[in-house]
């Protein structure tokens, strides 16, 4: 994959891994601890834009760092999370700060296919895309399970691990 068919919202950790096994990991719920903010989206008017723009600010959970790092060299590691791209440098820095292994960073587009909408609907456009490009998804975790659902509908294999954000 050259530098000019590289999505503007993929952020690779140290260039472009070559194409093959992929697992694809959700950051908030599975990796990052969001309680602090679900504040924002209680309501009937909810907060996106605090409710992301605090993330930096989120602990980790232990076992979602654990599980991370038990993926093994041979697999490239993406993480396909629903946060928008004004907050990139933002989660950069909180995956190097807790030391988060991964390959790729997939978030929201600015504008264009996949940048509203539902997360199931995104997360597909971003499966499609990751196909597309040579990957071979060979497992995905999320707490949503609409999601799990939609990775399911596609033939991955998925596991749902459960956050509480979400109502059952």
């Amino acid at each position: 994959m050259t530098s000019a068919e590289v999505p503007s919202n993929w952020h690779f950790r140290d260039g472009a891994p070559a194409a093959g096994p992929l697992v694809i990991l959700d950051l908030d719920g599975v990796i990052s601890n969001a309680t602090h903010r679900q504040h924002f989206l209680r309501g009937e008017r909810k907060n996106w834009r605090g409710f992301f723009s605090s993330a930096g600010q989120d602990p980790p959970y232990e076992t979602g760092l654990a599980l991370a790092a038990s993926i093994g060299d041979d697999h490239t590691v993406a993480i396909l999370t629903a946060r928008p791209h004004y907050v990139a440098d933002m989660t950069r820095a909180w995956l190097a700060a807790n030391e988060v292994r991964h390959d790729l960073l997939i978030l929201r587009p600015r504008h264009g296919r996949g940048s509203g909408g539902p997360s199931a609907a995104y997360k597909r456009h971003e499966l499609s895309r990751l196909r597309a490009a040579g990957f071979e998804v060979k497992l995905a975790i999320d707490d949503d399970e609409r999601i799990i659902d939609m990775y399911r509908s596609e033939d991955v294999i998925a596991l749902y691990t459960h956050s509480g954000y979400y109502e059952r």
